[in-house]
């Protein structure tokens, strides 16, 4: 999305209630797919923005760090599927991933489920999303869809049903609370987004070609009434990415002051478990810098229909949480081209 000003400067208002254009839904599993990319990169871009203070110095990194919100998060024992690491087990690092936009309609639940895998030579690694719609078996509350597990049991149940389903380990949790998203965008000065089409959202109408919003105008955007679950995550991909070519393009983290209100506004989103210390944020920001350089392999854990519900399809995810647990995700994603979450996004 480039910084081009928009033909009109300004957003249109409009009565609500407008139906989007077809166009605008067009194509929703490879729209899915495509949209998943932008939040894994997005979402761990803002750990490498949070780690950026540290040039100004430790004590300056350690106050903004100190004022992210930590959670105690329990990581239960793999024991069922222990099986899926078998005998020699890399021992890299994972950290599941979430995003959650705080709507009724979900109950609190996780919009976005990532397991963010570093290999143990910290050289390379690769994000693996899971679809919050696939039905899973959920510890003490029988077969769910995953992404209601945080709703009925917080952090630790999800951990929980993620492990059980994956036989992956879980070192980390991380999760971005996008309630917050508007302080952020205000802080930059605003973003631009562009969209394929002219829609509604609420009072406003967002024209096609480029739109310059605020930080209300994207709560709108993210949020309409009567999107679909799917097409809320992909508002927030396409804000999130936004976001981050603002700062990166106004160059806002070139100043110390811009730099502390920046990544003050942005470690407000930022909500991780009580044992991720600052010097492992730090670590992980630098590795996260080179899984988008090029050197990560990103996949979406592929799915299938059974009587009418999402589910893993095991013949081949099971070969995926191998390859996390033995590091070797991008040997996997040669000879699973299909589970490859297209670089391409509209």
């Amino acid at each position: 999305m480039s910084e081009t000003s928009t033909r009109s400067g300004q957003l249109r208002h409009s009565p609500a209630g407008a139906a989007t254009p077809a166009g605008e839904e067009n194509q929703p599993g490879r729209r899915k797919r495509r949209g998943m990319r932008i939040a894994l990169i997005s979402v761990g871009s803002v750990f490498a923005l949070v780690a950026a203070i540290a040039v100004a110095g430790l004590v300056t990194f350690n106050h903004i760090a100190n004022e992210i919100k930590r959670v105690p998060v329990h990581f239960a024992k793999l024991t069922a599927y222990d099986h899926y690491a078998g005998p020699g087990a890399a021992g890299g690092t994972n950290v599941l991933l979430t995003s959650s936009v705080r709507q009724p309609a979900v109950r609190g639940g996780s919009d976005l489920i990532t397991i963010l895998h570093i290999n143990a030579n910290h050289q390379a690694g690769g994000v693996v999303a899971i679809s919050p719609n696939v039905v899973a078996a959920v510890p003490g509350h029988g077969r769910l869809p995953l992404g209601e597990a945080q709703a009925l049991g917080g952090p630790s149940l999800l951990v929980s049903a993620v492990q059980a389903l994956t036989g992956v380990k879980l070192s980390h949790y991380a999760s971005l609370d996008f309630s917050h998203v508007a302080n952020v965008v205000n802080t930059a000065g605003g973003v631009n987004v562009t969209l394929p089409a002219a829609t509604t959202a609420g009072r406003y109408t967002f024209h096609a070609g480029v739109n310059h919003l605020n930080g209300a105008q994207v709560l709108a955007y993210t949020s309409r009434p009567g999107l679909s679950s799917q097409d809320h995550v992909l508002r927030q991909q396409v804000v999130l990415r936004a976001i981050l070519r603002k700062i990166a393009n106004a160059h806002l983290l070139t100043n110390p002051v811009g730099t502390v209100n920046m990544l003050s506004a942005l470690t407000a989103m930022l909500t991780v478990d009580s044992n991720f210390t600052n010097s492992e944020l730090a670590s992980l920001a630098s590795e996260l810098k080179g899984l988008s350089s090029g050197s990560g392999t990103f996949l979406t854990a592929p799915v299938r229909n059974s009587q009418g519900q999402e589910v893993l399809n095991t013949r081949i995810s099971d070969k995926m949480w191998t390859a996390v647990n033995k590091d070797t995700l991008a040997a996997f994603a040669k000879q699973f081209p299909s589970t490859v979450t297209p670089a391409e996004v509209p």
